[in-house]
């Protein structure tokens, strides 16, 4: 989301990106992508881009958006197994538990000789 007030109040000095970057100590592009919301602004930066633009903080400042709901995100990450790998897994158990009882078989006669 693009931080309105903030190019608002640049544009309204007559600063372009590229002399608002080099007054608080980065590059154009690295600023574009803040005032654009592509990356957020962290406090600190909030302040530095405050004074040299001659406002406060809070004339500027809007908050950052999360890029998506938790739920959303968890609903791109469900997907329906296929047949064959659900098969395959019941087979792998049964041959677990068949290996288990063996292997309990082989320990018991061990002990028991």
């Amino acid at each position: 989301m693009t931080k309105t007030k903030l190019t608002n109040a640049r544009l309204a000095k007559g600063i372009s990106q590229e002399e608002l970057a080099d007054l608080i100590g980065m590059t154009q592009s690295n600023y574009s992508r803040r005032e654009n919301g592509h990356k957020k602004i962290s406090e600190v930066e909030w302040i530095r881009i405050a004074k040299e633009l001659g406002v406060s903080k809070e004339e500027i400042y809007e908050p950052d958006e999360d890029p998506a709901p938790k739920s959303d995100a968890l609903k791109m990450l469900q997907f329906t197994m296929p047949n064959f790998i659900l098969e395959h897994i019941e087979l792998l158990k049964k041959e677990n538990k068949m290996l288990k009882e063996k292997l309990k078989q082989f320990k018991n006669q061990n002990i028991n000789s």
